[in-house]
């Protein structure tokens, strides 16, 4: 606080004897366009000049006044639409490109020729004179000073960031399970706050990888504040017969779920395996493998990982394969079992086709002549019924057979027509 005060009151004594030209911003040199996520030095010049002219990226943090950085991000890109919308730049889209480069030198004034040198101030007596400039050129030696000293960020060390990283991923796995155990219960401020801390991990592990140490500290913070808000909501939302768990902590004390979460794999790649060999690209598999399995997709998140799931998916493959060879020929026995009952049952059919024709035919046979309509032959014997007529032909004389048949005379058949009413058979009789 006191460095700040010192810092306040001596810019405020220089600037009332400073010109205004030696007060302002050194002007930028744009070579090249301006876009969300770009890096270098020329965007912390535009960062300067736009807190400078009123379009402040950032009260307080990255991006604030004296905490510009080399990084083009959303925040940048707003306060560049805010620059061109007042500038009268069509359309205001945050892309700081040939129109922006020309309008800001104009609007600047930063030109390649030398700024014309301000007039002279009258000049006052001479030991008057001496004394001022050199009190003022102390006083801007110790401005500059203390701007150095409160625009200097606090340096953060790997190690620290990994360590809350880690704190953070304890702490939104705590708020996971907690969440798990309330069930329906949970509320919606449980899951939002969670959601907040994976988006403010993502965040943090982003800006890791960027080596930017500062905001993934800040991310990571918040991070670990909104696991630890999620838990303290889901804790309120578990039912009465569910026994809690313990206050999230650094150190877990309950053992993981079965299923590797998004956080599990992260933390075995980065805090197991250390950072040889760890990428940028880890946080897109990360997102990728969060976004599956919240849509009950599965996803791997390393090789290692899909040639293990590859290895047991061949294992049950072979396993289906033998049960189905052995099931194969299963069918294939039933089948010829089947194919001979077949053959039994179509010729049980046949003969079973046989019997109701003969049943038939022998009831035709036996059916006998109405009451005295019986045929009575030349020997004297009598006969009621086909089956009758059938039995005397094995023992009937030549000569009474001629004399029923024959010479234009069908009395068998005449009989049969007329007294046992079968035409067809009577037909039959005709034509021998």
């Amino acid at each position: 606080m006191r460095t700040f005060k010192t810092l306040t009151l001596a810019a405020a004594t220089v600037a009332a004897f400073i010109p205004l030209s030696l007060s302002a911003a050194a002007p930028c040199d744009f070579t090249r366009d301006l876009e969300v996520g770009v890096d270098g030095e020329d965007v912390r010049c535009l960062q300067k000049y736009l807190n400078g002219a009123g379009f402040v990226i950032a009260t307080e943090g990255v991006g604030a006044p004296g905490k510009e950085t080399t990084l083009f991000r959303e925040k940048t890109k707003e306060a560049v639409i805010k620059w061109q919308t007042s500038n009268g730049l069509s359309p205001a889209t945050g892309y700081f490109g040939p129109l922006s480069r020309a309008k800001y030198k104009e609007v600047s004034g930063a030109t390649p020729a030398t700024p014309a040198t301000p007039a002279s101030p009258a000049t006052p007596a001479t030991g008057a004179s001496d004394a001022v400039k050199t009190q003022l050129a102390a006083l801007l030696a110790q401005v500059e000073s203390l701007k150095g000293q409160a625009s200097q960020p606090a340096v953060v060390s790997n190690k620290a960031v990994q360590d809350m990283i880690r704190k953070a991923i304890n702490a939104i796995e705590d708020a996971e399970e907690q969440i798990e155990d309330a069930g329906d219960a949970a509320t919606q401020a449980a899951k939002d706050n969670l959601d907040d801390a994976r988006d403010d991990l993502f965040e943090a592990v982003d800006a890791y990888f960027d080596n930017n140490m500062t905001k993934a500290q800040q991310y990571a913070d918040d991070a670990y504040d909104n696991a630890l808000d999620a838990f303290e909501d889901a804790l309120q939302d578990v039912p009465q017969e569910v026994v809690a768990r313990p206050q999230a902590s650094e150190q877990r004390t309950v053992a993981p779920a079965p299923r590797e979460s998004a956080f599990d794999a992260y933390d075995r790649l980065l805090l197991e395996e250390g950072e040889v060999g760890i990428d940028k690209d880890v946080l897109h598999r990360l997102r990728e493998f969060h976004q599956h399995q919240r849509d009950g997709q599965q996803y791997y998140f390393s090789s290692r990982d899909a040639k293990a799931a590859m290895a047991r998916k061949i294992a049950e493959l072979k396993l289906l394969e033998r049960e189905w060879l052995g099931t194969r020929d299963e069918m294939d026995d039933l089948e010829r079992g089947l194919a001979a009952i077949e053959h039994e049952i179509e010729e049980r059919s046949r003969e079973l086709r046989d019997l109701l024709a003969q049943a038939k035919s022998t009831t035709r046979l036996e059916r006998a002549a109405p009451p005295g309509q019986e045929f009575v032959l030349r020997d004297g014997r009598r006969l009621g019924s086909l089956l009758d007529l059938r039995v005397a032909l094995r023992t009937m004389p030549e000569d009474v057979f001629r004399h029923h048949v024959g010479g234009g005379r069908h009395d068998f058949s005449t009989w049969t027509r007329s007294a046992l009413r079968e035409p067809a058979i009577a037909d039959a009789m005709a034509g021998i």
